[in-house]
């Protein structure tokens, strides 16, 4: 089976573990790193997911929170994996170091539960439609830069093809499916593309209409991400909330975070047409536009 591990992923699993194999020692981050001849500051990155730590750092601390055996190596293997390159590492001329961290996770989330208030999500747009996207974006880019932008934008998309693809759950606003980007062919084609897919087991696409009266008026992803195999020592529960800005990104982890936009989900779930509904008023948007 095609497997979507990626370093990003990997070096986050890495920090959470060992800041929970730390605690459950007993130890401070300043006594923890003392014993491996090395400053609280530096276990501070290393916990934070600024860092890559080398293996043998890991097995070093590893040894000091008394994990040993089979799960020792579990989490050395995972250390050698966070320091390997990921695939969207080749687009860096065009992905700022803020949006290159949310692709690597997006790459290994087994769901994805997405509101867009603006646009269509960036998994589900077409060609077309990313090009126009684009090309109309606030800050302007040079045409090379708009091919490389859609190139890595459809190259995200190929997760869904995947031997085991990760269930995408999205409501959007119905303001987003009727901004013309692109003019109404390009759009008509974006609908219908929204409308095919919609029909896969994996995606499930609500829209939430005008008539609903509310809405959210900030797009944001919940992620979340399936545990490692045993022997890994981290049965934690991993989500986290990804909300983007024009210069940079929010990665909200404390629960209390998390929870609070997962309940602003689930709302929006429930103020949203159902998928057959969904479906038919695509439909119907689609077949209105004039081309």
């Amino acid at each position: 089976m095609t497997q979507r591990q990626t370093p990003t992923v990997r070096r986050r699993r890495l920090a959470l573990t060992l800041k929970q194999l730390r605690a459950r020692a007993g130890l401070s981050a300043a006594d923890a790193a003392r014993r491996v001849d090395h400053d609280a500051s530096w276990l501070s990155r290393i916990e934070n997911a600024e860092v890559r730590p080398h293996p043998n750092d890991v097995r070093a601390l590893l040894g000091v929170y008394g994990v040993n055996g089979d799960q020792a190596e579990a989490v050395i293997a995972v250390a050698r994996q966070a320091k390997q390159r990921g695939w969207w590492q080749r687009y860096s001329d065009v992905l700022p170091d803020w949006f290159s961290t949310y692709v690597g996770m997006e790459s290994e989330a087994s769901v994805i539960r997405t509101y867009e208030c603006q646009m269509v999500p960036g998994l589900l747009q077409t060609e077309e439609y990313a090009r126009a996207a684009f090309e109309g974006a606030p800050v302007p880019m040079r045409r090379d830069e708009v091919d490389r932008q859609v190139s890595l934008r459809l190259e995200r998309q190929t997760i869904l093809l995947s031997d085991e693809p990760p269930l995408l759950r999205v409501v959007i606003d119905e303001g987003a499916v009727r901004r013309l980007i692109g003019g109404p062919a390009v759009m008509k084609a974006q609908i219908e593309r929204l409308v095919e897919v919609s029909r896969q087991a994996n995606i499930q696409i609500l829209m939430l209409p005008y008539a609903a009266g509310v809405g959210f008026d900030g797009s944001f992803v919940i992620l979340d991400f399936p545990p490692l195999p045993e022997p890994y020592p981290d049965a934690a529960e991993d989500r986290m909330v990804y909300v983007d800005t024009l210069t940079g990104a929010l990665y909200l982890e404390r629960p209390s975070e998390v929870s609070t936009y997962a309940a602003a989900y689930e709302q929006l779930q429930a103020l949203s047409l159902g998928p057959p509904e969904t479906r038919a008023t695509l439909s119907k948007i689609a077949a209105d536009l004039a081309i």
